[in-house]
Formats: structure tokens, sequence, C-alpha cells
């Protein structure tokens, strides 16, 4: 069963292969042990953990960790998940590291993690774009959450999006989400144009960063751009640069530009109440208050527009043990409520966010057939009402 509050996704609209979604799920959690396994392997060749038989308090461990300003709260969750994990264990106080610690000595050396990465992913296609960002985070994990080592090199290397793109290539759930925004984007677009033949829609996508929605969403728009205007935009330069190289040539209809979601529109250049779609995937969790960056995106809609917003709804450890080398992604303020150890809202708490920022008509979409439980991604539409109006 599906979860309660979260609706079937309309078919055949967007569909998904669930035979091959089952094996997905079943190779991203060989990735993701994987990633635990080299996790405890590198902190206990650099001393960080208990020796065999030791016990050590969390303080201490995080103190030979030396972890620098920015990273305490990924410090406390990398030795949540070991422990969740079985790979050390609570003894009164303390955390001891339990056999399977030793059992993944071997990934200390690089070589045994190169030719560890390569079988698997020869085992499991279905999740191999995941392997490469985690290993090159893991074997620099130390080095970064200590400061010596910008994340950025990590996740970037030599500015490049490679590793991270890898993750959006042929991925039968990330292509199922994005299909599912160019779906409701795609409808919106059809609807406003058909109501209004003189008009141009207008979109706007914050937070594009290296375009892995973006791609998805204007090839869906392609027989509308003649009356369509959208709207790449991100914070970073860099990211509006490959976004310019991916998707500004044979694209007038396409412009790029610095957008700060955390901002006023109307401070950035933007008019309040000019947009009839605001599409955000995977960018609104990494906000100081999702309750300011909602109130933006409604402030930036006419009245009747809507609100797309992919979000990851469940903690799940691969993020963690990757994306939570970003300083960012632990930046969120300590009175707004996230999903513990993580950035992340679960599916009522963003409804309760939007609800609260002025957004009507919430509707939640996942995976179709899955459990409750196995969900750990949702894209929500919400309606815009009122006058998009100043956003202060």
């Amino acid at each position: 069963m599906t979860a309660p509050d979260v609706e079937a996704t309309p078919q055949p609209l967007v569909d998904v292969d669930q035979e091959r979604h089952a094996r997905f799920r079943t190779s991203f959690e060989a990735v993701t042990d994987f990633g635990r396994r080299l996790l405890a392997a590198r902190l206990a060749a650099a001393g960080v953990l208990p020796a065999p038989g030791a016990v050590a308090g969390r303080e201490e461990i995080l103190a030979r960790l030396a972890v620098a300003p920015g990273y305490q709260r990924l410090g406390d969750a990398l030795l949540d998940l070991l422990a969740d994990a079985g790979l050390l264990r609570w003894q009164g106080d303390g955390l001891a590291v339990t056999g399977r610690v030793a059992e993944a000595a071997g990934f200390a050396e690089d070589d045994a993690v190169d030719a560890a990465a390569a079988t698997l992913r020869r085992e499991h296609p279905e999740a191999a774009g995941y392997v490469p960002l985690l290993v090159a985070c893991q074997t620099q994990l130390v080095e970064v959450v200590r400061g010596d080592r910008p994340a950025n090199e990590v996740l970037f290397p030599g500015g490049s999006a490679d590793l991270v793109s890898a993750i959006y290539r042929d991925n039968v759930q990330l292509d199922f989400y994005n299909r599912l925004c160019a779906a409701r984007v795609r409808e919106h677009v059809r609807q406003f144009l058909r109501r209004y033949p003189r008009s141009y829609a207008h979109v706007m996508e914050v937070g594009a960063g290296t375009g892995g929605t973006s791609g998805p969403v204007l090839d869906a728009l392609t027989d509308r751009t003649e009356r369509l205007r959208y709207f790449y935009t991100d914070v970073g330069p860099a990211f509006l640069r490959l976004g310019r190289q991916r998707f500004g040539v044979d694209r007038p209809h396409v412009d790029f530009a610095r957008y700060n979601v955390e901002g006023a529109p109307e401070d950035q250049g933007f008019e309040p109440g000019s947009m009839d779609v605001v599409l955000a995937s995977n960018v609104l969790h990494a906000t100081l208050r999702i309750s300011a960056a909602l109130r933006h995106c409604h402030a930036l809609l006419k009245p009747g527009g809507i609100l797309v917003v992919n979000e990851m709804t469940s903690r799940l450890d691969y993020n963690t043990l990757t994306f939570g080398l970003a300083e960012g992604w632990w930046r969120h303020a300590e009175d707004e409520p996230r999903v513990p150890a993580s950035p992340l809202l679960d599916v009522a708490g963003w409804r309760a966010a939007l609800g609260r920022a002025g957004f009507v008509d919430v509707r939640a979409h996942a995976v179709p057939g899955l459990d409750a439980a196995d969900q750990v991604q949702t894209m929500f539409v919400a309606t815009a009402t009122g006058g998009g109006g100043a956003s202060r």
C-alpha cells in the first residue's frame, strides 16, 4: 500500500518499470552498504574509532576526527549511521567497534577500494552511477571534515559536475521523478496557454544546479516554446555556465540568471506575482529556513500559479556519505524542524510548511505501488493564493 498522505500518481501520464525499480532499490542498498564499510575502514585507519575491545565516548571520537566548524552535525550523523548499520555498538555511554569493522579493514587501501567499486558497478548496474561519487567522497572524507580540503573540490573536481551528473544518467528512480515534474509543469503551461491565448507562460526553476531536472522539463515543453519564457536560475555562477552550455543553444526562450531563493524576488530583479510555475527540485532542503524559501516562491507566483517541489522525504545514508560533505547540507536553522540527522522534511512536514506559506490544494505524488516505508522521495504540487505581492 502507498502512504496515506501520498496520492497515487495518475496513469499513464507517468509510469515506472516496477521490476527495474525493485532492482534499483536492491542495488542502491548494496552501494550504500559499501559506503558504510568504506567509512568505517577509513575512520579506523585514521585512528578515529576505538581499538577492538576498547570503548570511547562520542565526544572523544569526534575529537580524534578533529571536526572543523560547520561539520559538527555531519560528525554526529556519521557515528549514528555506523551504529545503526552495526559497525559500531553502544556500550554504556560509549561506542565500540564490531567485527564488521575488521572485515572492512582492506578498504583502507585505494587499490582494494577501486577493485571493490568496479565489482559493485558490474554486479549492480542499476545503481552504478552512484559509485564514483561515493568513492571520491569517502576516500577524502577525513580531509574534508577536518577542513583540509574544500568539499567542492571533491564533489566537483576541477569544476566538473561529472561525478554528480553520473547519478542522473539512466536512473530509473530519478528519471521517474523528473518525468513527473515535467508532466506537471507541461500540463499547467498547456492549461494556461489555452486559457490565455495571447499570453506567454513564465516558468522559473530555482536552484537548477546541474540541470538534472531541467532537461526533461525543457524537453516536455518543446512544442510550447513560441509562447514560453523559462528562467534557469541558481545561486552559483558555475551552475549557470553549465546550464548555458547544456541548454542555451537553440533555446532563445530560456534565460539564465542568478537567483537565491532565500532572498526576496524584488531584491534580485524578479517581479513578484510574475510566474505561472516555480520549480524547485532537490534544492529547498539546503536553505537556512524552508519556511522563508517557500514564502519567496509564493511571492514569485501569480494567483493560481503552481509550485512544483521535488524532494527527498526520508533520510538516506548515501546522501549523508556524499552530499553531507557539503557544508550547505547542514546549514539549516536549529529551530526549524527537519528529519533527524538530515536537512529534510517528511511528507507531513512539507504539507504543513506549504500551508503556512500560503499554498492550497497541496498534492503529493510518489512511486506507485510502494509501501509507505519504502518511499524516499516525493513530488509536491501546490497552488498559490492571493496576490503574488511583496515577499516581506
